[in-house]
């Protein structure tokens, strides 16, 4: 038989539009989005379950005058009572096939306080309070709850901030509930049923009203600010205003006539509430679900052989007879600002008989070749790496989740690479994107941190892996050119890991968002700062101009993008050598105390090209203070070309 459009107008469909801001609410909110059940989800909430409450609550009552979203309800019939129970069973298997059982569990509760509510045998609704708790706990913090399950497929986390939120969505509903009953008190008491909008009378239930939602603002201010989100909780007030401007007026013409509180400003009421604040939540799911990037943790690591300078220098003084060349070691090696450096090369506090790597002669003669070096690579660069990433908190249950892997290095080259190497040995997922950054020298890490932004920003579930590794020593060369002798001074070996993600994660004081990149290449330094190969290993050019061209052009650079130093109060730069940082400082008229992190990892452990300035970063994110919450944060790497590339974030 079929439907007639009688019953399928006491479903009163259309009045789910003033039960959707909660969920629309809770989809800005949740962490994450399964988008199927999100879909389905909504379909079943607001087609299936509201319509049949609603068709149920009519078929009871079997009003005959005005009622939510229908001035002149027509009589059911008992059609619509089997319809309510069909509609009922279909959202229970649907939620069940197609979403989740925790979702299908609330929905069978939802389901059951609405029939406790309306039934003549419980009849919840006749008790003014327990009726109003009923309403105002269901529909408000259930329903939100309810709808995190099903958009997300978790259970919301009954933390501090997620309580203040389910208060806040229950006294949104404690507000809007007695409005809607404050034209039925005839109704209601001809059915035997006394409201708490009856009990507070027509002026008591507009103050009441005000008190309500003065309530939900509260803890909506409290779950935001919680959050570092304040700024949310006022675009939310910015759409409360009609809201408030229209309620005032109803209240002032309520005042002043009691006939006021009638049916058709009670829609109106509705209407505007619902328009307001559907699309309030509408604007928090672009804001919220808009991806972004985040930098959710930095890890180091470096090889087991720690070496003063001083030793490096001494090994590097017996490689030569030569007078000039040890006087320019000396002085160079004097003037570098390091104190430590780490290699995997077991031999530079040795003698030379003592040696593993190097040929066992003062002379270092025949240097290593470059197979030998590559050789030295594989064996050492999957394990260093592997050890920065397992320092990662909760690694071992992080790494099913995440999406990307971009691997960087420049001290060496093989196939399969360290990409692979690292996805065998971690157990990763086989089916993860991975990328590679390689041969592109100091500023690397910014590049591929510069793909991870793009990777978030597109994909909103989005969780990438970079790990930097660079094995500078082994390329150790036997010369004593004027570029040569800084090369063989400063570099050392380490690697770093790097999680980006696409959601606010991570233990740091402050969320680190992601906001922009800029590059430029200054080609009047293309020879300055070079990296190629040759048959005794990759041979490293560092002119001493390359100072010079980063202090006449970096902030040039910078004014052409339109950034300010001063607007940045963090900063993480590559110490690719001590003049490098000094002449950095001075170009932008930086008090050198602000790249005292820079400073100390160039002291510690010298430059060990794409991983050093996420050492810097991470000793900076590590200070952070509770009063640096919205901060910028500016990060500088410089490479071969002469390259400078740099990164801005902020503290969130």
């Amino acid at each position: 038989m079929l439907i007639d459009g009688n019953t399928i107008k006491l479903l009163r469909i259309p009045f789910s539009f003033f039960l959707l801001p909660l969920f629309l609410f809770a989809y800005s909110q949740a962490e994450m989005v399964m988008h199927h059940q999100a879909l389905f989800s909504f379909l079943i909430i607001h087609l299936l379950v509201y319509p049949a409450s609603n068709g149920y609550n009519s078929y009871i009552d079997r009003d005959e005058e005005s009622i939510g979203g229908l001035e002149k309800p027509p009589a059911p019939t008992i059609q619509l009572f089997y319809l309510t129970l069909f509609l009922d069973a279909a959202a229970t298997l649907l939620a069940l096939l197609f979403v989740n059982t925790l979702f299908a569990g609330c929905l069978i509760l939802y389901i059951a306080a609405s029939r406790a509510y309306s039934s003549r045998q419980i009849r919840l609704k006749k008790y003014p309070v327990i009726g109003f708790l009923t309403v105002v706990i269901f529909q408000g913090a259930f329903t939100y709850y309810m709808s995190i399950a099903g958009i997300s497929g978790k259970s919301l986390v009954l933390s501090q901030e997620n309580i203040y939120v389910l208060l806040g969505c229950s006294f949104q509903i404690a507000g809007a509930y007695p409005l809607t009953q404050v034209y039925q008190h005839r109704q209601d008491l001809k059915d035997g049923i006394t409201t708490l909008s009856y009990k507070l009378g027509y002026i008591g239930t507009f103050v009441f009203t005000a008190l309500m939602f003065a309530l939900c603002n509260v803890f909506y201010y409290l779950y935001f600010t919680s959050r570092d989100l304040g700024m949310i909780f006022y675009i939310i007030q910015v759409f409360f205003v009609p809201i408030v401007v229209y309620f005032g007026y109803w209240f002032y013409l309520v005042k002043k006539d009691i006939g006021q509180a009638n049916f058709r400003n009670t829609m109106r009421m509705n209407w505007i509430a619902a328009i307001c604040m559907n699309s309030c939540f509408i604007v928090l799911i672009i804001i919220n679900r808009n991806p972004l990037s985040y930098l959710a943790a930095i890890e180091t690591a470096v090889p087991a052989y720690a070496y003063s300078q001083e030793s490096l220098t001494a090994f590097y003084l017996k490689s030569t007879d030569d007078l000039t060349h040890k006087r320019k070691i000396r002085i160079v090696a004097g003037k570098t600002g390091i104190e430590t450096r780490y290699s995997v090369i077991a031999d530079f506090d040795k003698e030379p008989e003592e040696y593993e790597f190097f040929n066992k002669t003062a002379t270092l003669l025949p240097e290593p070749s470059l197979t030998q070096r590559m050789q030295l690579y594989q064996q050492h660069a999957t394990r260093l790496s592997k050890k920065a990433i397992e320092k990662m908190k909760g690694f071992e249950d992080l790494k099913k989740d995440i999406t990307h892997l971009i691997t960087v290095t420049c001290t060496g080259l093989s196939a399969p690479g360290l990409d692979i190497e690292l996805m065998r040995e971690l157990d990763l997922n086989p089916r993860i994107q991975r990328s590679s950054v390689n041969f592109m020298g100091c500023n690397a890490a910014i590049i591929a941190l510069k793909n991870a932004d793009a990777i978030c920003r597109s994909e909103p579930d989005a969780k990438v892996l970079i790990v930097c590794t660079e094995l500078c020593t082994i390329h150790f060369q036997k010369q004593y050119s004027d570029d040569y002798l800084l090369s063989n001074l400063i570099f050392g070996d380490g690697a770093a890991s790097v999680l980006v993600t696409s959601e606010p994660v991570g233990d740091y004081l402050h969320q680190v968002k992601i906001d922009s990149f800029n590059s430029m290449i200054l080609h009047n330094g293309y020879s300055d700062m070079a990296w190629r190969l040759s048959e005794t290993g990759f041979i490293m050019n560092l002119s001493s101009y390359v100072p010079d061209l980063i202090r006449k052009n970096i902030k040039p650079m910078l004014q052409s993008v339109g950034l300010k130093s001063d607007e940045y109060k963090h900063w993480a730069v590559h110490p690719g050598g001590k003049r490098i940082v000094d002449d950095f400082a001075a170009a932008l008229e930086l008090d050198k105390c602000f790249l005292a992190p820079t400073y100390n990892v160039l002291k510690n452990y010298g430059n060990m090209s794409s991983p050093t300035v996420l050492f810097v970063l991470k000793e900076v994110l590590e200070k952070a203070k509770p009063e640096n919450q919205g901060n910028k944060l500016f990060a500088a790497a410089f490479g071969p070309g002469l390259s400078i590339e740099t990164m801005q974030m902020q503290y969130v």
